[in-house]
């Protein structure tokens, strides 16, 4: 009787469709061609105590997997990152076991970062801090119906969200430092032009202001023409290359005087 209950309560799926086991191959073979992440297990000790360990018989090998994930040859550094990374994704239950997913998360985020020395392993540590305690938050927020914890932990949430976004542009900046930066302009040179390459700098005024006159590079004659000659010099003393009508000589012309009222009435 309770063999059938369960047979009825779990009923048996249908096989896949081809566009579906299409995308399942896909899927696994980009699995498969991505590297494989450090994890770990919990076991239990000599003294009874349980704790994170390798799933294998090569310890060595175990730990020197792990030591390579957090840019560091020092086996010091490595138990102390891995207590933190223990502590950040543990559970709020004292006494638990270690959790043992939350470690091979934060593992895997490990690898991601891929940090080459101590300094990156140490914010790649805090990152994963932070992305672990953040989500938490989240979470906090999402099950409370109190607007002050709402907004208590929405607020929290999104300050760790922006560190974590700093923490990741200071990863960058610390993997860019001493690199070159290579720009390449190109100038278009017309037949029979000239180009130069460096600062101009253009100084407005006359030969009184600088004691020469400065020509620009687009005012330079092109090929087979003539260069422009000065204006013809002028009879004017004020110094104009070409008289204006205003100066030219004229005749004043008589006034015109508005006649009286008294000899407009007579």
């Amino acid at each position: 009787m309770t063999k059938r209950k369960s047979e009825e309560r779990s009923p048996v799926k249908a096989a896949p469709g081809p566009r579906t086991s299409q995308a399942i191959e896909q899927a696994q073979a980009k699995r498969d061609a991505l590297p494989l992440r450090p994890f770990m297990e919990v076991e239990e000790s000599e003294s009874g105590t349980r704790q994170m360990a390798a799933t294998h018989s090569d310890a060595a090998g175990h730990s020197a997997w792990l030591m390579s994930s957090l840019g560091t040859s020092s086996t010091s550094f490595l138990i102390q990152q891995l207590n933190s990374l223990e502590v950040a994704t543990a559970g709020t239950a004292p006494g638990t076991d270690p959790n043992v997913f939350g470690i091979n998360a934060a593992l895997a985020m490990l690898g991601a970062i891929d940090p080459q020395d101590e300094l990156e392993g140490a914010l790649a540590t805090q990152m994963v801090g932070c992305h672990s305690l953040s989500m938490a938050m989240l979470c906090r927020a999402k099950s409370t119906t109190r607007t002050d914890q709402l907004q208590l932990y929405g607020n929290l949430a999104v300050k760790l969200q922006r560190t974590f976004t700093a923490q990741i542009e200071a990863l960058a900046r610390m993997r860019g430092k001493g690199q070159q930066t290579v720009r390449v302009e190109h100038v278009t040179v017309h037949p029979g032009g000239q180009a130069i390459v460096g600062d101009v700098n253009y100084h407005p005024g006359g030969p009184g202001a600088h004691g020469k006159s400065e020509v620009l590079p687009h005012e330079m004659p092109a090929a087979g023409l003539a260069a422009p000659s000065s204006a013809l010099p002028s009879p004017n003393p004020l110094g104009d290359a070409v008289p204006l009508p205003v100066h030219a000589k004229r005749k004043v012309p008589a006034a015109r005087r508005a006649k009286s009222r008294t000899a407009a009435r007579e």
